[in-house]
């Protein structure tokens, strides 16, 4: 595996190709993505690009390679890597490539440097590409072995279903952030790089552990959305130019047998587009205060519409290379729980299709179930009445909520940190589900982050009320009616 830092441009002094090209606002109005052919030669072995720019908070454009086999969108291959604005130098070789590319053959023909036009002033900008070529002997990449069954016993398992490492925009190593999810006790991960599933393979080395699940998945990033694909056996074309071209990716992907969810669907990167149908949503991303109210409350539109989404949540942590101490926004903080028959990737992959799941604020953190008589979280009940069993652990003195169509038809204070209790529901509408909210634990939660944050708070509007909303400690999915 190529480090981020030891690529090929820094050690040869003379680029074989040199392409300058000026960008405006205007060509980001036809398209938000450019495309800059170049010829490879035959018999080459490596390929070393580095961008240049006058980078600033206001120009900010993102970098990706296509081989000879990329067509124009929507294209089933060619995508040989993505490292959005994190990287200005990648390299891709037969043998290895820079983290978010990927390895393989070098073919001869027209390769394309694939620019991002994420941010452009109004000026034009000039932009700099220089490739490098070798022709050096290199070994063939071998590819890992496929992910095994890690345990075969049915029950609820935890695990964090969004996290970066170098492969896309963070600081941290694969190394790094399995160490972390050992530490933290979980049993599956979903490492989602932005664009790309390089990191993905890197788990397969001998370094990880037996008892920790790694799940195929990337962050379909665009401009104006991101989600995440889970399961995913490819890459799927990001090169989006409207609502159309997100219609058409996300039909494929399903089609596929992956599973489609917008993440974090708030400020500041909201997911703005429409979609027919998806299977789960990110209805919480990192320590609740941060907003997550305002995805609840889109996730509790998308039932009032009649849609079936599992309720997930994720960190979306974007590892540093050294980790404070009592960091409350580390890796599955929250934490999401599903219910698997077995710790495989496809057991967890029908879990979350069928809606088994919970979502804490920690993998030790109070845990929230419903159940209808037989009928567990995701299940369907044709009934005018139900019986719901609501159990909760480790949260007296705060209070459970029960929803369903119209919002809250129930409160109950939890009595005991063992807290079960059956609840008549007549006429339930659409679905029920529940919610876990602060209220002994409201003030502590509040300060100890603050204490935490400091000057350092987030300077988004979204958290100068926060504190003022309910805080939820766990939610479900829900229970459908008919």
């Amino acid at each position: 595996m190529i480090s981020p830092l030891a690529l090929t441009p820094t050690a040869r002094p003379h680029p074989a190709k040199s392409i300058t090209i000026s960008v405006s606002a205007a060509d980001k109005a036809r398209h938000p993505y450019l495309d800059i052919p170049f010829e490879v030669p035959q018999g080459m072995t490596r390929i070393a690009i580095r961008l240049g720019y006058a980078k600033s908070e206001t120009c900010v454009i993102d970098l990706g390679l296509g081989d000879p086999t990329l067509e124009p969108f929507p294209s089933s291959t060619g995508l040989r890597g993505w490292s959005g604005g994190a990287r200005s130098e990648i390299c891709v070789g037969v043998d290895a490539a820079t983290p978010g590319y990927v390895p393989g053959p070098i073919q001869t023909g027209v390769w394309k440097v694939i620019l991002g036009l994420y941010r452009i002033p109004d000026d034009p900008v000039e932009v700099s590409v220089e490739i490098w070529f070798s022709s050096e002997a290199r070994g063939a990449y071998a590819a890992p072995e496929p992910a095994k069954i890690r345990r075969r016993q049915p029950g609820w398992y935890k695990g964090d279903l969004q996290c970066h490492t170098f492969h896309s925009d963070a600081k941290g190593s694969p190394e790094q952030l399995h160490a972390t999810a050992v530490r933290e006790g979980l049993d599956f991960l979903a490492v989602t790089e932005h664009n790309t599933l390089t990191s993905y393979e890197r788990y397969f080395s001998t370094a990880t552990s037996e008892d920790l699940l790694f799940i195929p998945a990337y962050e379909f990033t665009t401009e104006f959305g991101h989600a995440n694909v889970f399961g995913a056996k490819e890459l799927f074309d990001f090169r989006i130019a409207d609502n159309a071209d997100v219609v058409t990716m996300v039909e494929r992907i399903r089609a596929s047998g992956a599973l489609f969810s917008p993440n974090h669907d708030k400020p500041v990167i909201p997911f703005d587009y429409d979609v027919p149908a998806i299977d789960c949503m990110e209805v919480w991303q990192s320590h609740w205060l941060a907003g997550n109210f305002i995805s609840l409350a889109k996730y509790q539109a998308r039932l009032a519409r009649g849609e079936r989404v599992t309720a997930i949540g994720a960190s979306d942590f974007h590892q540093p290379q050294i980790e404070p101490a009592g960091n409350p926004f580390t890796l599955a903080r929250p934490c999401t729980f599903l219910w698997l028959e077995e710790l495989s990737v496809d057991g967890v992959l029908d879990a979350m299709r069928k809606g088994r799941s919970f979502v804490t604020e920690s993998p030790n953190g109070p845990r929230l179930t419903i159940q209808a008589g037989d009928t567990p979280l995701g299940g369907s009940v044709d009934a005018d009445r139900i019986e719901l069993t609501v159990a909760v652990t480790g949260a007296q003195g705060d209070e459970i909520a029960l929803i369903d169509v119209s919002g809250v038809f129930r409160t109950i204070e939890i009595e005991s940190n063992n807290f079960q209790t059956t609840v008549a529901v007549e006429r339930p509408s659409l679905f029920v589900r529940a919610e876990l909210i602060a209220k002994a634990s409201h003030a502590i939660i509040v300060q100890d982050l603050l204490d935490y944050l400091g000057d350092a708070r987030p300077g988004h509007s979204q958290w100068d009320d926060a504190p003022n909303h309910p805080i939820r400690r766990a939610l479900t999915s829900p229970i459908y009616i008919g």
